[in-house]
């Protein structure tokens, strides 16, 4: 009986628990609709990009990756979307985009239900409360769960960060759910049962924690130390737990790294040495050691620091302000701080700030919910749809242009600071052309006592674009260049570019086909389309190089409202130029090869452009398509040449009946006499009609007086045709009666 009750109270549990997990999902799926600024580069360089280029096969990997500093176990996760998206036809830019996101948001669910259970687990050992208890004390047994779980929702943090796609947030949602299996000393017994305590499920997504994002570590070293030492069965958890565990997630992610690197990194002792032993983390900035505790984690914790703190007193539960504590103190230790690296530390202030408000009395409870959802939504909603929007709607912007056939030669350039949007995943189409600024580290890309590229262009932005894309020869209002300028930008002797347009007229019959080319090559190397923040453009030379290759701008996006750091602005410009024409370069080079006349080239490259489709075209094609196509084709055939020699007919006619006028003196005379009579009549016609007051002669043929004439007979005669209409419908009437 006992073992039926205890089997129905779990399956009980399980259906809760689902129907938390569905609900979850839901909500944070919604979240990362939500979700549509930047936070960090690592959003999209280190996971969805990497993604993209190894089911794609383009794409842009960043320096780490040449070093072996990152695992591709994080990348495979938005790797399998992309994939069966590729496979079954479907791999569109929105599904690019957004699937990442929806898995994360499922990963994002997994951990908001994991903070429900180690509130389960940490505060609802006491009793439930008395119907006549009217006093604080102790919440119900699910109580404190649920207003976790609330907690988790309610927080702006977790709805700004929880569902982008940074390992710290798939770390955070595997530490808080092996935090909820860990066999924690003073958490509440009736809830600690075997069902509960998962010590090698706790371990083993401990070290996916781990291998997700190495600085995990410092999140567990410490109850390692401690299980290790208080375990009863020590040896069991060391030896046939932990070390099999550990070595198991160590070589799982080896192989894996051997796949995809094609050499053998153990990324985790990578990591180790550039951030801790060389200092490479402070490459990206470095902030004192009391960031986390005096800024860090109160910014991101805000209201639900103190409730934790009062539930952990009240309650002498000490685990979460212990497991808080020391995360916080561990990642002070590296220079480089960041908010999300405090991520995996929230969930047991959630936990903790749940049971306070379990436990407070009616009106109490009201005013912390009102207090935590006016401090946390406005939050929320401002930074993850305003605040640094910019650079992720500017890639919808190019995509447009990308899907019109707007992009061409060199495509797209970005001038931001580097990595400060998306990249292929948000545009998707392997034949466009696009470039940002490096900003590889001195020995990791960039050759050491140089800057990156990213400095040489904040350096001197002018002489950067000019030694990296050429000066255009557009002047300003867009007349041509001429022909010292023309000499002195590419090397040629004869000028006829307009924008970089080169137009039939312009182009001289001994123009070289080396300049053709050379030209053209010229054009090729400039993109299209130019991306930078508004102050950018104030840079020494920028706008003179722009105005230089015709560029205008085409977008201007609010990005923020308030400056912040890096160079970043408030607005997101986009510039964009004419396309240079190719078949103007190969008409020019096919003329001068020929000594064709312009027109006869034009004609001889589109003819031969069109039989090179229509061979590619036969290729694909099977026999009955081709047999079809040729019949077509006969006939089209068949009817130009019909057409063709009618008109030929038709023309000659024409001109045997010219040929004869002209021979006939009598006949030309006559037509003369005749064409003279016929004005003399037309001028008579115009004078009596003028008479009788039916000038119909064009107003701008008419002196002013006589338009004065013609709009007074006008009106006379709309007033009588007006009044000989009412003089009949009044007869009318009056013969009714």
């Amino acid at each position: 009986m006992a073992k039926a009750a205890k089997k129905a109270e779990t399956k009980a549990e399980t259906t809760d628990l689902r129907t938390v997990f569905a609900a979850c999902v839901l909500f944070r799926v919604v979240n990362a609709l939500c979700v549509r600024t930047f936070f960090s580069a690592d959003e999209y360089w280190q996971s969805v990009e990497v993604a993209h280029k190894l089911v794609f096969g383009y794409g842009h990997l960043t320096w780490e990756w040449s070093h072996g500093l990152r695992g591709y176990l994080h990348p495979l996760i938005f790797a399998v979307p992309y994939k069966i998206a590729q496979t079954i036809g479907l791999d569109s830019t929105a599904v690019t985009v957004w699937s990442p996101r929806i898995v994360q948001a499922v990963i994002a669910a997994a951990g908001d239900v994991h903070v429900y259970k180690l509130a389960h687990r940490w505060f609802a050992g006491a009793k439930r409360k008395a119907k006549d208890e009217k006093s604080e004390g102790a919440a119900e047994p699910d109580a404190a769960a649920r207003w976790a779980l609330f907690c988790s929702l309610a927080c702006w943090f977790n709805f700004f960060c929880a569902v982008r796609t940074f390992s710290n947030c798939t770390e955070a949602a595997l530490t808080v759910a092996a935090l909820a299996y860990w066999p924690w000393t003073g958490a509440a017994s009736e809830n600690d049962d075997v069902k509960n305590v998962k010590r090698p499920l706790s371990l083993a997504l401990a070290a996916a924690a781990c291998v997700v994002r190495p600085a995990a570590a410092l999140y567990w070293l410490p109850m390692f130390v401690e299980e290790s030492v208080k375990s009863v069965s020590r040896v069991r958890f060391i030896l046939k737990e932990a070390l099999p565990i550990g070595a198991a997630a160590l070589a799982i992610s080896t192989c894996v790294d051997r796949v995809f690197y094609g050499r053998w990194e153990i990324v985790l002792w990578n990591f180790f040495r550039f951030n801790a032993l060389d200092g490479g983390g402070a490459l990206y900035g470095s902030h004192p050691w009391h960031w986390n505790l005096t800024q860090g984690y109160p910014a991101i914790a805000t209201v639900f620091l103190p409730l934790a703190a009062m539930a952990c007193r009240d309650k002498k539960r000490w685990a979460p302000l212990a497991v808080v504590g020391w995360t916080v103190l561990g990642y002070s230790v590296p220079a480089h701080k960041e908010f999300r690296f405090l991520l995996p530390a929230l969930a047991p202030t959630l936990a903790a700030a749940g049971a306070q408000l379990a436990s407070f009395s009616g009106r109490k409870r009201v005013a912390a919910v009102v207090l935590i959802l006016l401090t946390q939504i406005p939050a929320a909603l401002y930074l993850s749809l305003r605040h640094q929007s910019g650079t992720v709607s500017v890639m919808s912007v190019l995509t447009a242009a990308v899907d019109a056939g707007e992009t061409h030669s060199a495509g797209i350039l970005s001038l931001t600071p580097c990595h400060q949007h998306p990249w292929t995943t948000h545009v998707h189409r392997p034949n466009v052309g696009m470039r940002f600024l490096r900003c590889d580290p001195p020995g990791f890309g960039t050759p050491k006592g140089e800057l990156d590229e990213a400095d040489k262009f904040k350096a001197d932005a002018g002489a950067f674009l000019r030694f990296n894309f050429g000066k255009g020869w557009a002047k300003p209002d867009g007349s041509l260049a001429d022909a010292a300028a023309w000499r002195d930008i590419l090397g040629v002797d004869q000028v006829g570019w307009d924008r970089g347009i080169p137009k039939p007229g312009d182009i001289e019959p001994n123009l070289h086909r080396k300049d053709a080319v050379k030209a053209r090559n010229a054009a090729l190397k400039v993109p299209s389309h130019v991306v930078m923040f508004d102050g950018v453009y104030a840079l020494d030379g920028v706008a003179e190089w722009l105005r230089s290759w015709g560029f205008f701008k085409t977008a201007d996006l609010r990005h923020a409202d308030v400056p912040v750091d890096r160079e970043i602005q408030f607005r997101v410009w986009v510039f964009s130029r004419p396309d240079t024409d190719p078949d103007h370069f190969e008409i020019a080079a096919v003329a001068e090869e020929t000594g064709m006349t312009w027109e006869q080239a034009e004609k001889a490259t589109m003819r031969l452009r069109e039989a090179t489709k229509r061979r590619d075209r036969e290729e694909t094609m099977t026999h009955e398509e081709r047999l079809a196509l040729h019949e077509q084709m006969a006939r089209e055939r068949k009817e130009k040449e019909e057409k063709r020699a009618a008109e030929l007919k038709r023309r000659s006619e024409e001109a045997a009946a010219a040929a004869a006028k002209a021979a006939d003196p009598d006949a030309i005379i006559a037509d003369r006499r005749r064409k003279e009579e016929e004005e003399r009549l037309r001028v008579e016609e115009n004078e009596r009609r003028k008479l009788l007051g039916e000038d119909d002669r064009p107003d701008e043929e008419l002196t002013p007086q006589e338009r004065l004439d013609r709009m007074i007979r006008q009106a006379a005669a709309n007033i009588e045709r007006a009044e000989a209409a009412a003089a009949k419908e009044a007869e009318g009437k009056k013969d009714e009666l």
